[in-house]
């Protein structure tokens, strides 16, 4: 659908410096914001890997394994593996971190797996996605706006369950069922050793992360303005039929498939 087609194209012509002017500055602007963002990361890498060095990997292992034994019990390995869809529920915005965790985690039981950067909280999420995959279970796998590799929560929809991790970054409401708090097995000597480099990386990540969300909102700044340019020139009525006129044809054919 190309909504081109609904514009005064006259009108449009009579901004083209305007519009090629703004349209230049937003992809300069944000992909300043990427190289904020970007050049924050390794501050956050650094800090997850001193951690990682104190954490007792074993006692980790023993709480996920007896979670994953109270979640699915005694159910066998199914002879047809489950499906994973891979989505986000947060994002870094011009408004800060946002998240939308309240419409994702709205099963009967929601667990809450807390933890710093490095104390392997996505790995518990990882082992517990695995074996419900195994076990025949589809389920919705929610990853890291800052990085897309990390899992960050996850919902299994047919026994009503969700996992959703917890730190400085993101946290919600919900009544969870049970907490694990995998910060009870990081080595307090060692946080105290690396004390002023854990506190030096996290001031210089929220520096750099602040610079690059105020970056993030000058860009959509400059969007909103060149949208004035757009909107006396479209046809909204003729948007609106298009927008029918699909929806209609959407439907019939999700009747065919039922």
């Amino acid at each position: 659908m190309h909504l081109g087609d609904f514009w005064n194209e006259e009108g449009m012509r009579k901004n083209r410096a305007g519009i090629i002017r703004d349209n230049n500055e937003v992809g300069r602007t944000f992909r300043r914001a990427y190289k904020y963002i970007k050049g924050a990361y390794p501050f956050y890498e650094d800090s997850a890997e001193i951690i990682s060095w104190g954490i007792d990997n074993a006692k980790v292992n023993a709480v996920t394994e007896e979670l994953i034994g109270s979640l699915f019990g005694d159910r066998d390995v199914a002879s047809k593996e489950g499906k994973v869809r891979r989505l986000f529920a947060s994002a870094i915005t011009p408004k800060g971190y946002e998240n939308y965790l309240s419409t994702v985690l709205n099963t009967n039981k929601v667990y809450v797996v807390k933890g710093k950067a490095g104390t392997g909280t996505e790995k518990v999420l990882s082992k517990i996605m695995d074996t419900a995959v195994a076990k025949g279970y589809d389920v919705e796998a929610y990853y890291c706006a800052l990085n897309p590799q990390k899992l960050e929560h996850l919902v299994i929809p047919e026994p009503g369950i969700s996992l959703t991790t917890s730190n400085e970054y993101h946290n919600n409401d919900v009544k969870a069922v049970e907490e694990i708090n995998l910060d009870n097995y990081i080595d307090q000597d060692l946080l105290d050793k690396y004390k002023n480099e854990l506190e030096f990386n996290n001031k210089e990540f929220d520096s750099i992360m602040d610079t690059a969300i105020l970056t993030i909102a000058k860009a959509k700044a400059i969007h909103d303005d060149m949208e004035a340019y757009y909107i006396p020139n479209m046809d909204f009525e003729a948007i609106q039929r298009c927008f029918e006129s699909t929806l209609a044809r959407i439907l019939e054919y999700a009747e065919e498939f039922e």
